[in-house]
């Protein structure tokens, strides 16, 4: 029992033993933390701290890589490889001659590309002479459009003038064939001729002669021999010479009777035939009255049409003649980048594959070859890919919430110091939800990138910066510089920074690099505790520079 006991006593001082050491070791580790964190935060604060105006985030950066390729374009001949002088791992400058050709294809190769460009300026100097023409015949357009314009109501009542004088001398020539049928009509059937041609003038005439003769010569008991025999010569017989002379008489109207009997019956003939040509041709000369109707219904609305278009196309002469130039100056613009790019399209072979090797234009170490030896090379073909220090890419993440004030082209600014330029937005679902998404934004640097390496943590600002500078004692900057300000490290003043009224701007001598995961972490932290600040805008410069001379950090 006692046994017992002494175990237990042990085991709750041992108990209470570590409760006190875990005390102690809170309350130390604890103060020097906070003490830490808060030396750190004054000192960002006498520093200063970067915000933004837009959208932050953070990213990882990546050494930006390239294709490289034969950018020969329409080349349809084949450039035989004959040898590849790199491999994968090796560093390359530019000019290091990367692979060898073949100098039959080569040369066929340069002949293709002649030819074209010869045809591509043929085409191109014919077009210089369409070009002109184009442009004399739009001008010759515009001047009669205008000319027409001016003479479009009188062409369009001459028109009309033409069309109603057909219309009146169809209707004319029906009239004129109804009426001369009618006057053959009366002719032949109401014996209009016989009394035209005085028929029965004559043959009463000539009945009543005749009659007298008799009647004398039955009264004068002479008879037919001795009127028609004439006077015999020793005659003296008065009754004869009279009747003689009245048979003369009779004579002469039998004559003019038969005249106008003859003069009737070809009168009627011809009559009958005219009446017979008239009434055949009467119903063609009625339907030529209703084709010149309609004729002139059609032609007049057309002629209106071909007017009102034609004042149309007075109104807009000018804007037609434009258009016209355009198109000939659109047209020719064609054929002369045509020519110009056969031009240098040769020229580009020429100074890269021309001599039989193709270099490599950039510094940069070779992360796979494509060409081998015994392939042909062709237009858009990959040489190889090689890294490309140079251009460097930075990915964040940004919220569905505000990824619609991030659009591709904007600018981007990575620390504060790099400008870059968002290349790409991919949408990325999380968690399996079609609700909550993210999205990946991928921004390019290029230029000297000073400091900044490959797999760095970075701060990516979209939108306007800001460099917040509070003053020694916390209160807002009044038109100085606060006594011992410094950026942080690695940080230079970009190029066009403003600053307040009356502070001067920092030489940048004396400045230290830093580690910029370093910086990351004093950037955070300084968002903590601003305090009173005032900002100074560094905004979008229009042109980055070195930052090695960065200040020294504050003390």
């Amino acid at each position: 029992m006692k046994k017992k006991k002494k175990w237990i006593v042990i085991a709750i001082v041992g108990i209470i033993l570590a409760a006190l050491i875990g005390a102690g070791l809170w309350f130390f580790l604890g103060r020097d933390g906070q003490e830490s964190q808060s030396r750190g935060d004054r000192n960002f604060g006498q520093m200063g701290s970067m915000i933004s105006d837009g959208i932050t985030a953070y990213g990882v950066t990546s050494i930006g890589i390239s294709q490289v390729e034969f950018e020969v374009e329409n080349l349809s001949t084949g450039l035989e490889i004959s040898k590849v002088f790199i491999s994968s791992g090796e560093q390359v400058q530019e000019g290091t001659a990367i692979l060898e050709l073949t100098q039959e294809s080569v040369q066929e190769a340069r002949e293709e590309l002649e030819q074209v460009l010869l045809e591509a300026e043929l085409a191109y100097r014919a077009g210089a002479i369409e070009y002109e023409q184009s442009l004399i015949t739009a001008e010759y357009e515009r001047d009669l459009a205008l000319v027409k314009s001016d003479q479009a109501r009188e062409v369009y009542e001459e028109t009309l003038e033409g069309l109603t004088g057909k219309l009146e001398k169809a209707q004319e020539e029906f009239s004129d064939a109804q009426e001369r049928i009618a006057e053959y009509h009366s002719y032949v059937d109401n014996g209009t001729y016989r009394s035209y041609f005085e028929v029965d003038k004559y043959q009463k005439l000539y009945d009543e002669n005749l009659q007298l003769l008799k009647d004398r010569m039955d009264q004068w008991d002479v008879d037919w021999s001795q009127v028609t025999g004439g006077i015999r010569p020793g005659e003296n017989n008065q009754y004869v010479i009279v009747l003689s002379g009245l048979y003369k008489v009779l004579e002469q109207n039998l004559k003019d009777l038969e005249s106008a009997q003859d003069a009737y019956e070809d009168a009627v003939a011809n009559a009958s035939f005219e009446l017979q040509t008239l009434e055949l041709q009467l119903p063609e000369l009625e339907q030529a009255v209703w084709d010149a109707k309609e004729d002139y219904e059609a032609q007049s609305l057309s002629a209106k049409v071909t007017y009102e278009t034609t004042l149309n196309n007075g109104t807009y002469a000018e804007k037609n003649y434009e258009a016209a130039v355009e198109k000939a100056q659109a047209d020719y613009d064609l054929l002369q980048d045509t020519y110009e790019d056969a031009k240098a399209n040769l020229e580009l072979f020429e100074s890269n594959g021309g001599d039989g090797q193709f270099y490599a234009t950039q510094n940069g170490s070779i992360l796979r070859v494509m060409a081998r030896a015994g392939q042909n090379l062709t237009s858009g073909a990959t040489v190889f890919v090689y890294s490309n220090p140079e251009e460097m890419t930075v990915t964040v993440s940004v919220d569905q919430s505000q990824i619609a004030d991030i659009t591709v082209g904007d600018k981007a600014y990575v620390n504060g110091t790099y400008e870059g330029v968002v290349s790409e937005i991919n949408p990325i679902t999380e968690a399996e939800s079609y609700t909550d998404v993210t999205y990946d934004v991928i921004v390019t640097l290029s230029g000297d990138l000073g400091e900044l390496t490959s797999n760095e943590t970075v701060m990516v600002t979209f939108g306007e910066v800001k460099l917040n500078i509070p003053s020694s004692d916390g209160a807002p900057v009044e038109g100085q510089r606060p006594e011992g300000m410094e950026l942080p490290e690695g940080m230079g003043f970009p190029e066009g920074m403003e600053f307040p009224e009356g502070m001067e701007r920092p030489d940048g001598n004396g400045g230290r690099g830093g580690n910029s995961s370093q910086r990351n972490k004093e950037g955070e932290q300084s968002r903590g505790d601003s305090g009173e600040n005032s900002s100074i805008v560094i905004g979008e410069p229009a042109e980055k520079k070195n930052q090695e001379g960065s200040v020294e950090d504050a003390q």
